[in-house]
């Protein structure tokens, strides 16, 4: 990580989002469900420095890493801190995410 950045924070909706996607696979595939939420969690732990990513088309005020080949993971420097602010498959439509 950056040595400028002090730290990855997951807002209230970024955790929301990782709930709704633990439920989604304790459904649909309760055998790898924690295993999915931990791969996207690991994700974020490749930010090597803040603009690493590419800018989202859908929210330019955030960069995303697609996590897993399934995820998109938004997130932006806050205060030296990578502020994650939300995780979504890569396949809902992103209108109405913001």
């Amino acid at each position: 990580m950056d040595k400028n950045l002090h730290s990855v924070v997951w807002s209230p909706q970024s955790e929301r989002d990782l709930d709704d996607i633990l439920e989604y696979y304790l459904k649909t595939s309760p055998e790898t469900a924690y295993q999915r939420i931990l791969e996207i969690l690991s994700s974020t732990e490749n930010l090597v420095f803040s603009e690493q990513w590419q800018i989202d088309e859908y929210d330019p005020s955030c960069r995303r890493i697609i996590a897993v080949k399934k995820f998109r993971v938004l997130y932006k420097i806050v205060n030296k801190t990578i502020l994650i602010t939300r995780v979504y498959p890569t396949k809902k439509d992103p209108k109405g995410i913001k």
